[in-house]
C-alpha cells in the first residue's frame, strides 16, 4: 500500500504512486498484490486458460526473439534486486523476470498448481506438507530441491527486512523439515489457512542455498524464472537475458527484456508514444485516450485494486456507526466512477477481496441514499456535521475522489475539508493512523490477507482501528474461526458473516474498483486481461507468455 502499495519516489520525482519512506512501511504493502486471490484452498488447484486481450493479445503462434522494453513508474537509487523484496515499483517487475513461486494464480484469481510445487496441502490445520515439481534448474543449471525451498522459506522467516516476513509469524520457521529430495514439511505454530495464499505472493520466490541480495554482480542472482539477469544501474534500467535452462518448455519468447524507469507517468507516456519503448505499464485514466489516439494499444483489465477512504471507528464523529453509515449512503458511486475514473471501473459495496473465492456478493448493493443520510446524522445529533478528510497524490484517483466525495457530501448537509498533504508527509507519523477521515488505496488480495493487514488488532495497518469497536471481538474471534476452517465452504460461511459485519458496521468506503491500464505497441502480442494488480499479463511481469509479432 501493492503504502499494491507503497514505493520510493525517485530523486526529483513526482510521487505519485510512490512511497515516501525507503523502510518496509504501509506503502511498501501496497503493492504486495502479490498476495492476491482466494481465501487459501488447501489443496492448489489445476491451471486453466488465459482470458484474451481486448486488442489482439493471447491468439496467433509465438514468435521467438528480439528485445522487449517496457516502460515503468519511478525508481531510484534505492532500486534493489532481490528474489524476494522490493523496496521501490519497478523492483517488482525485476523480481518476476527472474524468480517463481510455490503457488501461482490463475486467470480466474484462483490458486493454482503451475509454479515450482506440485501440491500444497494440509495434513492437519497446523501442518502443511509440499511437494515439489521435479527438473527444474536454476539459472546456473544446479537442480531445484528441497534444501533450496527450506532455505528460500526460512530466509524469508528469519530477514525482517523482507516483503514477506510478517506473513509468516504462524509458521514455525526452525520446524520446517525436508522428507526427502522433493518433499516439505511445513508446522505452524498455530492454525492458518492462509499459507497457500501466501505461497503465491510473488515475493515469496524460491531462491538457492546461499542466496544473498545483489551486491553489483548480476551473476549472484540465481532463480528459476525465465530470464537471469544481465545488467542493472539502480534508478535507471536492467537487462535480462532468457533463461535456457527454463523449465517451461518453449517459453520464454523473448531473446531479452529491458526495463527502464521513468520518473513519472508524461514521460514513460512519452517514451511509449515516440516508440523507445514496446510497453508502459500502470498508465493513469486520463493519458489512455492520448496513447489510443497516436495509434498505439490500451489493455485494460478489471483488477481488484481499490482506491477509498478510512474513517477511523474510534475517534469522532465516526465513532458512531449511524455517522458512518450516513456517509455511506452520501456516495453517488457512478457519478464518482464516472468522474474519476473516466467510467473504467467496477461499482464497489465497501467490501473488499473482490476476486476471493469467498467473496460475499449477495450482499445488497449499496444506493445513494441522501435522505436516509441526513435522518442518520440528525439521530446521531450529527446536523451540518463538518470533517477534514485528508489526502495526497499518491496513485491515481487518490484526491480527486476526495474531491467529488466532498461535492456530494453537500448535498447531506455535510462539509468536508479536502486537506491534501504532500507525498512524503501523508504516511508519516504525524497524520498516518492519526487523523479520523482519509484517503486510502490497497492492491487486490484475498480477504483474509486484508484482515490480517489492516482489520485486526495486532494488524500492522489498522486504518480504521476496526478491531477496537464494537464488532472488534466478534469479527476477530470470527478471522479466527476462519483461520482454523480446513473445509473451505465452512471458510466461506465464516468469511460472509467477517463480510457482513464489515458491511454494515465498519470504517472503509469503497466506491469502485478501478481499471487498470498498460500501454503498448500493437505487435506485442499475447496480452491477456489481470485480476491481480501486476502488469501486462495474468502471470504479471514474468514477460513469458508475450512475444513481438
Amino acid at each position: 500500500m501493492t503504502k499494491e502499495d507503497g514505493i520510493l519516489a525517485p530523486e526529483g520525482s513526482d510521487s505519485r504512486r510512490l512511497w515516501a519512506a525507503a523502510s518496509f512501511t504501509r506503502r511498501q504493502l501496497l503493492l504486495g498484490a502479490g498476495g492476491l486471490g482466494a481465501a487459501a484452498a488447501l489443496a492448489a488447484c489445476s491451471p486453466g486458460g488465459t482470458s484474451t486481450s481486448p486488442t489482439g493479445g493471447a491468439s496467433g503462434t509465438p514468435k521467438r526473439g528480439g528485445n522487449f522494453r517496457v516502460g515503468v513508474i519511478g525508481g531510484g537509487s534505492k532500486d534493489i534486486f532481490d528474489g524476494q523484496n522490493f523496496v521501490v515499483f519497478p523492483d517488482a517487475p525485476r523480481l518476476m523476470t527472474a524468480f517463481e513461486t510455490l503457488l501461482t494464480r490463475d486467470e480466474n484469481f484462483r490458486l493454482s498448481n503451475d509454479g515450482l510445487a506440485e501440491s500444497v496441502v494440509a495434513d492437519t490445520p497446523t501442518q502443511y506438507t509440499i511437494k515439489l515439481r521435479q527438473g527444474v534448474q536454476f539459472h546456473n543449471g544446479k537442480t531445484m530441491t528441497a534444501d533450496d525451498v527450506i532455505y528460500s522459506l526460512q530466509r524469508i522467516g528469519t530477514d525482517k527486512t523482507l516483503r514477506g516476513h510478517t506473513a509468516t509469524a504462524t509458521w514455525d520457521i526452525t520446524g520446517i523439515t525436508k522428507m526427502d529430495d522433493y518433499t516439505v514439511r511445513l508446522p505452524l505454530k498455530t492454525a492458518d489457512s492462509t499459507v497457500p495464499d501466501t505461497l503465491a505472493a510473488y515475493y515469496f520466490g524460491i531462491v538457492p542455498v546461499d542466496y544473498k541480495a545483489f551486491s553489483g554482480d548480476p551473476s549472484t542472482q540465481i532463480g528459476t524464472g525465465p530470464y537471469k539477469l544481465k545488467s542493472f544501474t539502480p534508478g535507471q534500467e536492467s537487462v535480462h537475458e532468457r533463461n535456457p535452462n527454463y523449465w517451461r518448455e518453449g517459453q520464454p519468447y523473448f531473446d531479452t527484456v529491458t526495463i527502464t524507469d521513468f520518473a513519472d507517468a508524461t514521460a514513460q507516456v512519452n517514451a511509449l508514444l515516440a516508440g523507445q519503448v514496446d510497453a508502459a505499464t500502470d498508465l493513469p485514466a486520463a493519458q489512455v485516450a492520448a496513447v489510443q489516439a497516436s495509434g498505439k494499444q490500451v489493455l485494460e483489465s478489471q483488477t481488484g485494486w481499490w482506491v477509498g477512504l478510512s474513517m477511523v471507528t474510534t475517534m469522532a464523529p465516526f465513532d458512531d456507526n449511524r455517522v458512518r453509515e450516513a456517509f455511506r449512503l452520501i456516495v453517488d458511486r457512478q457519478s464518482m466512477l464516472d468522474q474519476v475514473a473516466s467510467g473504467k471501473g467496477q461499482i464497489g459495496n465497501d467490501v473488499y477481496g473482490r476476486y476471493d473465492a469467498a467473496y460475499f456478493d449477495k450482499l445488497p448493493q449499496r444506493q445513494r441514499d441522501i435522505e436516509k443520510a441526513k435522518s442518520l446524522l440528525k439521530d446521531a445529533g450529527k446536523e451540518n456535521l463538518t470533517v477534514d478528510l485528508y489526502t495526497a497524490d499518491l496513485t491515481d484517483g487518490m484526491v480527486s475522489m476526495a474531491t467529488v466525495f466532498a461535492r456530494q457530501a453537500k448535498d447531506a448537509g455535510v462539509t468536508v475539508n479536502v486537506k491534501t498533504l504532500p507525498s512524503d508527509k501523508f504516511y508519516s507519523d504525524e497524520y498516518y493512523l492519526k487523523v479520523p477521515f482519509s484517503s486510502v488505496y490497497w492492491a487486490g488480495r484475498p480477504y483474509l490477507d486484508q484482515v490480517k493487514l489492516s482489520g485486526l488488532s495486532n494488524s500492522l495497518y489498522p486504518e480504521t482501528q476496526w478491531a477496537k469497536s464494537d464488532k472488534g471481538p466478534e469479527f476477530e474471534k470470527l478471522y479466527n474461526q476462519a483461520l482454523e476452517a480446513t473445509d473451505e465452504a465452512q471458510r466461506a460461511e465464516v468469511q460472509h458473516k467477517m463480510q457482513q459485519l464489515e458491511y454494515d458496521n465498519g470504517g472503509y468506503i469503497i466506491p469502485y474498483f478501478p481499471s487498470k491500464f498498460d500501454g503498448h505497441t500493437p505487435t506485442l502480442q499475447g496480452l491477456t486481461q489481470a485480476k491481480t494488480t501486476l502488469g501486462l499479463n495474468n502471470y504479471g511481469y514474468g514477460f513469458r507468455t508475450i512475444w513481438l509479432a
